[in-house]
């Protein structure tokens, strides 16, 4: 499978038709439609590319009959060391092309695409386009459960217009922008201290099918006042020292890692991601910090906990399973429980009030099957019905409620 991003888009741009029907097509891919523009997706069956046309499905907008390419964000970026290739591979390409080496920061937010078409601007994460039904699924797959209501889409348009105003207006209709969504009620990992921007990392050209290498980003950048990612230089002899250095600078910190591009004057090769270990650490107990693990570590306890007693728990687990800056996570989860807990006994006590007063019309029966006979009579068009039965027994608590709805 091919890697290479310019011999990718060289073969998007020799065929277009063969490659875009290939995404229209594939099952494992998840499309969605509005105003006569496709985005394409991987679906949660596709966990990794195993065809070269899943490569460009990472947000990719196109048109059907005839089918046609309209705008692209970053193609698949891979970790260095996965697909085999690793930094003496990058080192000997440069060397083959003559091209450039360049760090950038891993910025730790939400990919956004801004295109033109049909006069006006569009917004775009990779899984969810403007104007689309929020139904159909989150606008990032790649979040965290934490923010799965979380509207990318919303928000990128009110940054632009806060900051940006000449982002919403239909110009660079032959560029598509490709930005970084921060902001503080959307964060994953990293702390950026309340900023919230849109930052430009990277300019496709849909019409000649390349990437702009990044001086030519930066001076686009510059001259419109936008916000960019931050060039790294780290020291060293050879790509493997500058690696080694950069996870060296990185240690202690929450600060995701870089992105290695590879360019000449024209336009970009290649792109590899390497992550912060402690960045990796905090990312996957991040995405054990959910309401569902909250919920089942709670339901372990005889009576719901305080918040306090909860804390002393998670802290009980040590720091490398529970990291202090996770605790207010857990606590808004706990929250959320407390409130589902109380809805369920609200709920609970109101059957058993209703149930109570249906058993005194019931005294007259000295037949324990009749009885029960009357009492489903009696109950049949009730909400929740199977509820009443559980009361009848004595069996109903918060619990019995939380079942049933959940």
């Amino acid at each position: 499978m091919e890697l290479r991003i310019d011999l990718l888009l060289n073969h998007l741009r020799s065929d277009p038709a063969k490659i875009l029907r290939a995404i229209d097509e594939d099952p494992l891919l998840i499309r969605r439609e509005i105003s006569g523009l496709v985005l394409a997706n991987a679906s949660k069956l596709l966990f990794t590319p195993l065809e070269q046309h899943q490569l460009y499905a990472k947000g990719i907008i196109y048109q059907r009959e005839p089918y046609r390419l309209v705008s692209l964000p970053l193609i698949k970026i891979y970790n260095l060391g996965e697909k085999e290739f690793q930094h003496r591979d990058l080192s000997e390409l440069a060397q083959q092309s003559s091209a450039k080496i360049r760090f950038v920061e891993k910025l730790d937010g939400t990919m956004i695409q801004r295109f033109v078409h049909g006069d006006r601007v569009w917004f775009s994460t990779r899984g969810m386009l403007e104007g689309l039904d929020s139904r159909l699924g989150v606008q990032d797959e790649d979040a965290p459960e934490k923010l799965s209501q979380f509207d990318y889409l919303a928000t990128a348009r009110q940054l632009a217009g806060k900051y940006y105003p000449i982002l919403l207006e239909p110009q660079f209709e032959r560029l598509s922008l490709i930005f970084e969504l921060i902001h503080p009620e959307a964060r994953i990992i990293t702390d950026y201290k309340g900023r919230e921007d849109l930052v430009l990392l990277a300019i496709f050209d849909p019409h000649n099918h390349r990437y702009w290498p990044l001086d030519r980003v930066r001076e686009f950048g510059h001259h419109y006042g936008l916000s960019l990612a931050p060039l790294l230089a780290p020291p060293g002899e050879g790509l493997e020292a500058q690696i080694t250095h950069l996870m060296q600078s990185l240690q202690g910190t929450d600060q995701e890692g870089a992105v290695i591009q590879l360019e000449n004057d024209r336009e970009v090769l290649y792109r590899v991601k390497v992550k912060s270990p402690d960045y990796l650490k905090l990312f996957r107990l991040m995405v054990r910090c959910s309401y569902r693990a909250t919920s089942e570590m709670l339901a372990a306890f005889d009576e719901v906990p305080s918040w306090t007693e909860f804390e002393k728990y998670l802290q009980s687990q040590g720091s490398d399973a529970v990291p202090e800056e996770f605790l207010g996570e857990y606590r808004k989860y706990y929250e959320q429980y407390v409130i589902r807990v109380n809805e369920c006994q609200q709920i609970a006590n109101e059957v058993l009030a209703k149930t109570l007063e249906l058993k005194k019309g019931l005294e007259s029966f000295s037949d324990a099957r009749e009885k029960r006979k009357d009492f489903a009579r009696r109950v049949a068009t009730e909400k929740y019905k199977p509820l009443y039965f559980s009361a009848y027994d004595g069996r109903l608590t918060w619990q019995r409620v939380r079942e049933l709805l959940d």
